[in-house]
């Protein structure tokens, strides 16, 4: 009889650890954690070896990771691909999320255009948006990508129709299963309010909790699934002046861990998406969104 080997006994117990859990009332599952591709592709960051990049997606899923978090301006198009080449044997087995709107182009150059005008340039004119869907699927070796977000849209925009219009054709020609916006809390709200949205992305973290009051609600009266990002406010969590409060509530854990399981802790979001560059963060943050998460209140 063939013996088992302890590593493969080992990762069947990691894959079985790890949560999944519905995106809204919209059929699909997603794992606790979401692997954001930012960093792993993007130029902000640091350039990351795309060999080296392509084995950490591929370990991730080994460990249960089955959502993952990228855009098509993250290293203009490179996140995007370097998914594709390492997802492209599991592509069912997996969610992908991407997003559109910032001007590709800009990753690496975001100063010039702060510098110049303040802002970046996007577009979410239906011909853009389409445009954009076609050059990302085949970044991403795919037919489908799973959740199609407009990337940071302004107030105006999402009072608009057209963008929503563009972003149900897409989906009726199976080109995105689910569409939505990667946005403020403020703009979710509002495009959940128009119902023009199956899923929404925003920064949801111990420093910023204004999602749990004045989003999270009308999500789940709708059926809307809730992608939490920024567990680490950007880094602001790390600071000492910040980083007391969460550290009362996990005194015997990592910071890093305990603000993984802070936002887990909600039942609201679907998961939390965490960049990540390397195995050893890999490894912590998959064992972070594991049960058990962290009390909301404190015992009696």
């Amino acid at each position: 009889m063939a013996l088992k080997s302890p590593f493969s006994v080992e990762l069947r117990e990691r894959r079985s650890a790890m949560e999944y859990r519905p995106l809204g009332r919209t059929g699909v599952k997603v794992s606790a954690l979401c692997f954001g591709c930012w960093e792993i592709g993007g130029l902000w960051w640091g350039r990351v070896e795309a060999r080296r990049a392509t084995r950490l997606v591929r370990r991730a899923v080994d460990l249960g990771v089955t959502a993952f978090d990228t855009s098509d301006v993250y290293g203009n198009g490179r996140s995007e691909a370097i998914l594709g080449f390492a997802l492209r044997s599991m592509r069912e087995r997996v969610v992908i999320i991407t997003k559109a709107g910032y001007q590709v182009g800009a990753d690496g150059a975001q100063q010039l255009y702060v510098d110049a005008q303040g802002f970046v340039d996007q577009r979410f004119d239906a011909p853009y948006l389409r445009w954009a869907c076609e050059l990302s699927l085949w970044r991403l070796r795919s037919d489908y990508v799973d959740v199609f977000l407009l990337h940071d849209p302004r107030p105006e925009v999402v009072e608009q129709d057209e963008p929503f219009e563009a972003l149900q054709r897409l989906k009726e020609e199976g080109k995105a299963r689910l569409v939505g916006i990667s946005s403020s809390v403020k703009a979710c709200r509002r495009a959940i309010e128009r119902g023009v949205v199956d899923v929404v992305e925003c920064a949801f973290n111990f420093l910023e909790q204004t999602a749990r009051e004045e989003m999270f609600p009308l999500a789940v009266e709708k059926g809307v699934g809730i992608l939490a990002r920024s567990p680490f406010a950007s880094g602001r969590l790390f600071q000492p002046q910040h980083a007391e409060g969460l550290q009362a509530l996990a005194p015997h854990l990592p910071l890093a861990e305990a603000a993984i399981k802070f936002v887990l802790a909600h039942p609201e979001p679907s998961c939390c998406i965490t960049g990540i560059m390397r195995m050893k963060e890999l490894r912590q943050n998959v064992r972070a969104a594991q049960p058990p998460y962290l009390p909301l209140e404190s015992p009696d």
